[in-house]
């Protein structure tokens, strides 16, 4: 009966195509005898829409009952509450068990671990679990913990990482390693972007880099330096600073050649926005207001401390407006297909933070002819060498002592103990550029993909190339279609504060003097539900006639 209902809602998306790779993995998905299979796919490549695909196909043919996903952020579960609705599967991001008229709940990892008892599965229906950016399941132990209790029954565990490693030496939850418990990661599937571009799945990635002169004051001393000279501790830290200060002309010039790119690909892709990562907060209203300046024009600005920085983000993923800038929030798993410039004014210096946020730019527009991305980057010799190594599969290691050092050096502003804020004083910040790598097939060409000669050279023979490759290849991409209807938002509407509901609540209250309290747990009883945030849609529509029979005649009816 459960497979039959299911069956009668499912839908494939109209005119979707699943992508080679996304085939090849899904038929060694079937093949798999374990619980657990990880795909390791890089930004930009389709793991959403893969993973939608296993799990559209397992509950139709009634291998699983139900699905969960676990996600990174609550702007990112959002977005496969909208994928998976697409193919008739509708998540509950509400509850810890699923109303009637959901298949499946959707969490982020910090809210399971906040909860992970009320999570856990505990009835023999059978649950796929899609572990998305599972990396993200090692940031704190707790979360680890509460994933392996939530979810060690379930029938299946899909596992999906664009960048499956970790800087520290924390194991991820339900990934194999070669040694048991330490290692190498060992993933099920791997899709790099370098078979991406190959594929034309993703759009290649220029890094434009820029050196200066930069100089800085600390304990009555004077301090100058590029990023060509070695330096270490607390004078690499002191030189990274005094780069990415807002005031400094450093900053102002990387933001002014940035926006000049971007004007100039907006005469041919209007819709093309730019993104810029900053440091913290404070430094991120520094950048919009720098940019403000340059532009005339306010850009989006999104960190933590916005409560509406999910639909800040979706207005600009809709809208034309031309720049966003934030710390983190964009750089992970963000869907903005539109974004073709990048500037990385971050200190977080990890390889993986790196990949994700130049992975907001190699998404492709259905369509359009020219997509190449283009991410603006400090010469510091580490984000270089990141850039180069774009390609290059990543897989995480884990050492057999937990003191082991890993390679990449440490995950931040590799900030000295003791440094005092106070002995530090900004002087003066120069720029200038150069050169640009290439992640495109030049780096098939010349083994490197460093090109030394001038930007506009550089660029103009790069579209040749690329006009080239578009020549030969076919749209591999499924026209875009309408955003599906997500049922908790549905309900959402129906629950409104101020809406029929609330309206109708108030009026039997006022009538007929009944406590609110009363009247929502007369309807609970009479619904078999145990709060009006289990209830399915048909049930709220139902709510409403009982409260309009209520307020008419004085007492709840059938």
């Amino acid at each position: 009966m459960l497979h039959e209902r299911l069956n009668s809602t499912l839908r494939a998306p109209s005119g979707f195509t699943p992508r080679r790779w996304a085939t090849q993995a899904h038929e060694r998905f079937l093949q798999h005898e374990g619980p657990d299979f990880l795909v390791n796919a890089c930004p930009g490549s389709g793991k959403t829409k893969f993973a939608a695909m296993v799990a559209w196909e397992a509950l139709r043919r009634g291998e699983i009952d139900r699905v969960d996903l676990v996600g990174p952020s609550s702007h990112i579960c959002q977005q496969w509450l909208r994928e998976l609705a697409s193919w008739g599967i509708h998540l509950d991001p509400e509850n810890t068990r699923e109303s009637a008229d959901c298949q499946g709940r959707v969490m982020t990892y910090q809210r399971l671990g906040m909860s992970r008892e009320s999570f856990r599965l505990s009835d023999p229906r059978r649950t796929l679990v899609i572990l998305d950016e599972i990396h993200h399941a090692g940031d704190a132990r707790t979360w680890g913990d509460a994933l392996r209790h939530a979810f060690q029954g379930a029938t299946r565990r899909l596992l999906l990482s664009g960048t499956p490693f970790r800087s520290d030496n924390r194991q991820i939850p339900f990934v194999r390693y070669t040694h048991g418990h330490f290692g190498t990661s060992a993933s099920d599937f791997t899709y790099g972007y370098g078979e991406a571009l190959k594929d034309g799945y993703c759009a290649p990635i220029f890094f434009p880099h820029h050196d200066g002169e930069f100089t800085w004051e600390r304990g009555g001393e004077e301090h100058q330096a590029n990023f060509r000279q070695v330096l270490g501790g607390r004078a690499s830290a002191d030189r990274l600073r005094t780069a990415l200060d807002p005031r400094g002309a450093y900053v102002c010039s990387l933001l002014e050649e940035a926006n000049r790119h971007l004007v100039d690909l907006r005469r041919k892709h209007p819709e093309a926005g730019g993104i810029i990562f900053g440091r913290d907060v404070a430094n991120v209203r520094a950048l919009a207001e720098v940019l403000t300046r340059i532009t005339g024009r306010a850009p989006v600005s999104v960190t933590t401390d916005d409560a509406d920085a999910g639909a800040r983000i979706r207005r600009f993923r809709a809208a034309g407006t031309p720049w966003i800038v934030s710390v983190k929030m964009v750089s992970e798993g963000v869907d903005i297909p539109r974004l073709r410039i990048g500037v990385f004014l971050s200190n977080i210096r990890t390889e993986m933070f790196f990949r994700q946020a130049a992975g907001r730019l190699v998404r492709l527009v259905p369509g359009l002819q020219d997509q190449a991305g283009y991410f603006y980057i400090p010469s510091l010799a580490r984000l270089v060498r990141y850039a180069r190594e774009m390609q290059t599969e990543r897989r995480h290691a884990v050492g057999a002592r937990k003191s082991t050092p890993l390679a990449g050096g440490p995950p931040d502003d590799e900030k000295p103990r003791g440094m005092a804020a106070s002995d530090y004083r900004f002087l003066d910040s120069r720029g200038q550029q150069v050169g640009i790598i290439e992640t495109g097939p030049a780096v098939e060409e010349n083994g490197q993909g460093l090109l030394d000669f001038a930007r506009d050279i550089a660029l103009q023979q790069a579209r040749e190339r690329r006009e080239r490759l578009l020549r030969q290849m076919r749209n591999r991409n499924p026209a875009p279609r309408q955003e599906p209807a997500v049922l908790h938002e549905r309900k959402e509407q129906v629950r409104r504060k101020g809406g029929r509901i609330s309206s109708l609540v108030r009026e039997v209250h006022a009538r007929h003097g009944v406590p609110y309290g009363q009247i929502h747990a007369s309807l609970n009883r009479c619904q078999g539900v145990p709060s009006q945030q289990q209830c399915t849609l048909s049930q709220l529509e139902d709510r409403e006639r009982l409260l309009e029979h209520w307020a008419s005649q004085g007492r709840l009816g059938a």
